[in-house]
C-alpha cells in the first residue's frame, strides 16, 4: 500500500523550516523603521533594508572608541547600537554574550528583547530557570508603555510567539502571540515602516500551522500590506512575501508555481547573503521538497546534501531536521535502505532536545514508513504506535500535520497486516477532515488543492476500506481521490437556469486568480511591477465579488457528490466499464464497475514503479513522432499488467467499451496503447484499443446529460492563414516552436482538406466554415456558433509559455494585421473560449496538445478542455500530444463520419484508428506515435 506523506511536504517540514529560517533570518534583515521617541542606537540600526554592514561597522567603531571614563547614558546607547548591528548581520551569540557583560546598563529596550530572545531559543534552551526568567522579562516588555511606540514590545511579542511557545510545542500560544505581535507593530510602528510586511509574514506563516484557509487570507494581507510600504519592486522585503506565497501555491498543488517562487527567494538570499549563507539552508530545503514532489527526486537528493554547506547555525535540533529530510528525499529517489541510518541519526539527536515531540515523533513516522516498504513491519509498528499519540495530544484531527500523520499511519499498520487498528484510525482521519476539504475545494474553486491536500487520505482510504471489506466507503473514496481538473466545469455547465452565465462568471474567477499569480511571479522574476498585481488583485477580488453575488449558492452546487455503487451502475449500458486505477508509490489498486457489480484488484511494483514506467512509456511516445526510438512495448504491457489484473480483466472482458476518469497518474498517456500482451516478432502488437473502445469521463454522473438541440449540424474554423506550408504533408501540428510572430507558423493544408470533409459529411447546407482569411477571433466570437451541434477547430494548438508571453493555452487563429488587441492577435486562448457561448454536443480540436494543462505542472486536461467544457460543450475529441497534418484528417474524417451514421463515438474513433493502424499507405501509422494522440472526452 502507498504512503501518505504528500502532506508532510506540503505542512510539516515547511512549517519546521518557517520555525528554523525565521529564527536565524529574522533580525538579519536590517528593516527600516521610523522610531518616535526612541534612542539613536536603535535609529542607527533600523534605518533602511540593506544596511546592515555599515550599521554594524559604525557601531564597533563607535564602541571600540568609546572612552574607557564615558558616562553610563553613552555606555548604555553605544552598547545598545552594538548589540542591534550583531543582530542585523546574524551574529546572535556575540550579541547574547554582550548583553549578559552589559545587563547593568539601561540598555535600550530594542537591544534587548533581540538579545534575550535569539539568546532564550539559541543558548539558553535547556536552561529551565534561565529561560523562565528571560520569558518573564519579554513579558515585561511587552506590557510596557514606556517605550511606546517602539520596536521592542513588538519583538519581544514575537519572540515569545517564537522561541519559547514554539520550544514547547505550544503551537496555539505561539500562533495566539504572533497575533499579539501584529497587532503592536500597528500600533507601535509608523504607518509607512516597511517592517510591518514582516510581523504581518510572521502571523501568517504560523497560522498555516493550525488554519491553512485561515492562512491563506493573512497571506493575502501580507502582500497588501506590502503593495502599499515596499518602495521598490525589487524591496528584500517581497522576500517575505514571495515566501508566504510559496507556501499557498504549494497548499494549492501547484508544484511548479511554489518552486519558482522559492527559487526567486532563493535568489534574492543568495545576492543579499552569498551563497554558503546559513539563512538559506531552509531555503534550498524547500526547494528539494519541490524538486522531489515534482518528480526530480535525485535532484532533490543533490541540494539537500550541497545544503550541508548551510549548516552553519545549526545546532542538535538542526542537525536532526535535515538529516530527517535527507532521510524523506532518500526514500522518494526510491533508495528507502540509505535512508535508515539518516532516520536513526535524526532520532538519535531529537532524543536529546526534551522540548521537541513533534520533531521526534514526525522522524519515528517516517522511518516507520521506509521499514515497513522494506518488510521490516515489527520496528514500524512499533514506531508508529509510539508516535502517533504525540501528534493527537498536540494538534487537532484537522490539523494537515496531523491528517497526514494519521494517514501514514494507517497505512503502516495495513502494511503490517494491522487491518482493524488501520481501519480505525483511518475513519477518524475521514469524520474529521472530508467535509472540511470537499467545502474548501468548491468554495475555492482551486482544482488542485483537493489534490494537494487531500487525495493522499482518500488513496489510502481507498486501499484500507478494500482490504477490509468495505466497498461502498472504497468506492466513495477512489471517486474523491481522483477529482479531476474537469470536474468542476463539467458540473458548471449543468447549472440550472443559468448555466452559460454561471460558467462564465466562474470562468471570470479562474482568469482572475491566473491573472494574479502571472502578475505576482512577474515581481518575482523581475519583469513585473507592483501596479500590475495591485491591479490584478482588484480583478480578481471583483470577480470573486460578482460570482458570490449572482450566484450564492455556488458552493454547495459545485460540491463533489461521489455516487454510490448502484447509482454508477445504472449510468453504465450493458456492454461498458468504469476503469478506476489508483497509482501507490508500491502497488496499483483499481476498481471496475459494471452493471453487473464492482469488483477490484491490486498488483505490486517496485518502490515508484508506475511513475517510471509512465515516464518512459510517454517519452517513446514524444520520441516516436520524430522516429527516433520505436514504443516502448515493455512499459505497456506492464502498465497493462498492474491496472487489468485477472479480477478485473475477467470483470471487464466481456465489455466493448472502457471508460477512464479524467485524473490520477494515468491521465497523461491514452489507455488504447496499453499491450494486452507482451509484443513478439511474429504477431501484431495486442493493443488495448483491438478489443475495446476507450473513452474518458470527468464523472459518471454528468452522463445523463441531455443532448443538445441546436438546429445546424456543423462548423468548422481553421486553417489560419500564417507562414509558407511545410514540404511535408506529414508536418506536426503544433511543432516545438520558439518564434517572436505567428506567422512564423507554418499553414497547414492538411486543416483546410479536413474541415471541407467534415463539412461534406453533414447532410444539408445549414453548415459553417471560417478557414483562411475568415478564421479570424473576431469571426469565432460573432458567428453564432450556438446553433451548431459539432464543431470543429482544425489548427495549430499552443501550450502555456510556447511563444514568448502565451501564459495559457490557445488555438491559432488568422491574425489581423496592424492590429494591437488581443482580440485580434490570432491566439484565442483558454480563457477567451470558455466565454463563448456553445451548446455542442461534440467539439473536435484537431490540433496538438489540446488535453495538456494550463501550464507548466498542471493536470492533464486543465487547459482546453476545462475551457470548452465551461463555453457549454458536452463531449470533446483532444490530443495528448502533436498530431500529424495528415493523420489528424484521416482520424477526425474518419470518426466523424460514422458517428454521423449512428456508430457510438467511442467506437467510431477506435475503428478509424484500427483502419490507420491497417493501412500500408500511411508511412509509421503503426506506431502509437502517429494513430494514438486522439482521446474521447464525454
Amino acid at each position: 500500500m502507498g504512503r501518505a506523506s504528500d502532506g508532510y511536504w506540503g505542512s510539516a517540514i515547511v512549517s519546521r523550516f518557517l520555525m528554523r529560517w525565521a529564527k536565524r533570518a529574522w533580525i538579519a534583515l536590517p528593516v527600516a523603521f521610523t522610531l518616535m521617541g526612541t534612542s539613536p542606537a536603535a535609529a542607527q540600526y533600523f534605518d533602511i533594508y540593506g544596511e546592515g554592514n555599515r550599521n554594524l561597522t559604525r557601531a564597533q567603531a563607535a564602541y571600540d572608541a568609546m572612552p574607557a571614563d564615558a558616562a553610563a547614558k553613552e555606555r548604555a546607547a553605544l552598547t545598545s547600537d552594538l548589540i542591534i548591528g550583531l543582530i542585523g548581520k546574524a551574529k546572535f551569540k556575540e550579541a547574547y554574550e554582550l548583553y549578559l557583560e552589559s545587563r547593568e546598563l539601561d540598555l535600550h529596550p530594542d537591544a534587548v528583547a533581540g538579545a534575550v530572545g535569539h539568546g532564550l531559543v539559541a543558548f539558553v534552551r535547556n536552561d529551565d530557570a534561565t529561560r523562565e526568567a528571560y520569558e518573564a522579562q519579554l513579558k515585561a516588555i511587552v506590557a510596557s508603555e514606556s517605550c511606546a511606540p517602539c520596536y521592542a514590545r513588538t519583538f519581544a511579542a514575537h519572540h515569545l510567539a517564537r522561541h519559547f511557545y514554539l520550544a514547547e510545542d505550544d503551537v496555539n500560544k505561539s500562533v495566539e502571540w504572533h497575533a499579539r505581535a501584529l497587532v503592536l507593530s500597528k500600533i507601535d510602528l509608523a504607518p509607512t515602516d516597511p517592517a510591518r510586511v514582516n510581523f504581518a509574514y510572521q502571523y501568517a506563516s504560523y497560522l498555516r500551522r493550525i488554519d491553512v484557509e485561515a492562512a491563506r487570507g493573512a497571506v493575502a494581507e501580507t502582500e497588501a500590506i506590502a503593495l502599499k510600504l515596499l518602495p521598490r519592486d525589487d524591496h528584500i522585503g517581497w522576500l517575505y512575501v514571495f515566501l508566504n506565497n510559496g507556501l499557498v501555491a504549494l497548499d494549492k498543488g501547484r508544484i511548479a508555481e511554489a518552486a519558482d517562487l522559492f527559487e526567486r527567494v532563493a535568489q534574492i538570499g543568495v545576492k543579499e547573503w552569498g551563497e554558503k549563507d546559513p539563512q538559506l539552508l531552509s531555503i534550498y530545503q524547500n526547494i528539494a521538497i519541490l524538486r522531489a514532489r515534482s518528480g526530480y527526486t535525485s535532484e532533490a537528493v543533490d541540494i539537500a546534501l550541497r545544503a550541508l554547506e548551510n549548516e552553519g547555525y545549526s545546532d542538535e535540533r538542526e542537525f536532526g531536521f535535515h538529516r530527517a529530510l535527507l532521510a524523506r528525499l532518500l526514500v522518494e529517489d526510491e533508495r528507502p535502505a540509505e535512508a535508515i541510518g539518516y532516520f536513526r541519526r535524526a532520532l538519535e539527536l531529537f532524543k536529546t532536545l526534551e522540548d521537541d515531540n513533534l520533531a521526534n515523533a514526525r522522524a519515528q513516522l517516517d522511518l516507520a514508513d521506509a521499514l515497513s516498504m522494506l518488510g521490516q513491519h515489527e520496528e514500524a509498528l512499533s514506531l508508529a504506535s509510539e508516535a502517533l499519540p504525540v501528534y493527537r495530544a498536540k494538534l487537532d484531527i484537522a490539523n494537515p500535520q496531523r491528517r497526514g500523520r494519521e494517514t501514514q499511519a494507517a497505512q503502516i499498520f495495513a502494511r503490517g497486516g494491522e487491518m482493524a487498528l488501520a481501519v480505525e484510525t483511518m475513519q477518524a482521519v475521514l469524520d474529521g477532515n472530508e467535509n472540511l476539504l470537499l467545502d474548501v475545494y468548491t468554495r475555492d474553486q482551486d482544482r488542485r488543492a483537493l489534490a494537494s491536500e487531500g487525495s493522499s487520505m482518500f488513496r489510502e482510504s481507498m486501499a484500507i476500506a478494500l482490504r477490509s471489506g468495505d466497498t461502498a466507503r472504497a468506492w466513495r473514496s477512489a471517486q474523491l481521490a481522483l477529482i479531476s481538473d474537469l470536474t468542476i466545469s463539467a458540473k458548471a455547465s449543468v447549472y440550472p437556469g443559468d448555466a452559460v452565465g454561471f460558467s462564465k462568471t466562474l470562468e471570470e474567477v479562474h482568469a482572475t486568480r491566473a491573472a494574479e499569480e502571472e502578475a505576482r511571479l512577474a515581481i518575482g522574476s523581475g519583469e513585473g511591477t507592483v501596479g500590475a498585481l495591485a491591479s490584478a488583485r482588484a480583478d480578481r477580488e471583483m470577480a470573486e465579488a460578482r460570482l458570490e453575488e449572482k450566484y450564492p449558492d455556488f458552493a454547495s452546487f459545485l460540491r463533489p457528490q461521489p455516487l454510490a455503487i448502484a447509482e454508477a451502475q445504472a449510468l453504465l449500458g450493458a456492454n461498458e466499464a468504469f476503469v478506476l486505477p489508483v497509482v501507490f508509490p508500491n502497488e496499483v489498486v483499481t476498481i471496475a464497475i459494471t452493471r453487473e457489480g464492482l469488483s477490484w484488484g491490486a498488483a505490486d511494483t517496485e518502490l515508484f514503479g508506475t511513475r517510471a514506467l509512465v515516464r518512459r512509456l510517454r517519452a517513446s511516445l514524444d520520441a516516436g513522432l520524430a522516429g527516433e526510438v520505436s514504443f516502448d512495448t515493455e512499459a505497456a504491457h506492464a502498465l497493462y499488467s498492474l491496472v487489468f489484473t485477472r479480477k478485473i480483466e475477467a470483470a471487464v472482458s466481456s465489455k466493448s467499451k472502457l471508460i477512464f476518469p479524467a485524473g490520477g497518474a494515468l491521465a497523461q498517456i491514452p489507455a488504447s496503447i496499453l499491450l494486452k500482451r507482451p509484443a513478439t516478432p511474429d504477431a501484431p502488437l495486442a493493443f488495448l484499443i483491438r478489443d475495446h473502445s476507450v473513452a474518458i469521463t470527468p464523472g459518471l454522473g454528468l452522463r445523463s446529460r441531455t443532448a443538445t438541440r441546436a438546429p445546424n449540424p456543423f462548423a468548422g474554423v481553421g486553417a489560419p492563414t500564417l507562414g509558407p506550408a511545410p514540404v511535408e504533408r506529414a508536418a506536426l501540428r503544433g511543432m516545438e516552436v520558439d518564434i517572436e510572430s505567428l506567422t512564423a507558423l507554418p499553414s497547414l493544408p492538411g486543416a483546410l482538406l479536413e474541415l471541407t470533409r467534415l463539412k461534406d459529411a453533414f447532410a444539408g447546407d445549414n453548415t459553417l466554415l471560417l478557414v483562411g482569411d475568415e478564421a479570424t477571433e473576431k469571426a469565432v466570437r460573432t458567428s453564432d456558433l450556438d446553433q451548431y451541434q459539432v464543431i470543429a477547430f482544425a489548427t495549430h494548438g499552443l501550450v502555456s509559455g510556447q511563444i514568448d508571453g502565451l501564459s495559457e493555452p490557445a488555438l491559432v487563429m488568422t491574425p489581423q494585421e496592424g492590429s494591437q488587441s488581443s482580440d485580434a492577435d490570432g491566439l484565442l486562448t483558454a480563457s477567451e473560449i470558455a466565454q463563448l457561448k456553445l451548446a455542442a454536443d461534440w467539439i473536435i480540436l484537431s490540433a496538438c496538445n489540446t488535453a495538456a494543462g494550463n501550464g507548466k505542472g498542471t493536470p492533464t486536461f486543465s487547459g482546453l478542455a476545462r475551457a470548452f467544457q465551461l463555453s457549454g460543450a458536452r463531449s470533446l475529441l483532444l490530443s495528448h500530444w502533436p498530431v500529424r497534418d495528415d493523420v489528424a484528417t484521416r482520424l477526425s474524417v474518419a470518426t466523424v463520419k460514422a458517428a454521423a451514421r449512428g456508430t457510438e463515438r467511442s467506437e467510431a474513433l477506435r475503428a478509424a484508428q484500427l483502419a490507420l493502424i491497417e493501412d500500408k499507405s500511411v508511412e509509421g501509422a503503426t506506431s502509437p506515435s502517429i494513430w494514438a494522440p486522439f482521446v474521447l472526452i464525454e
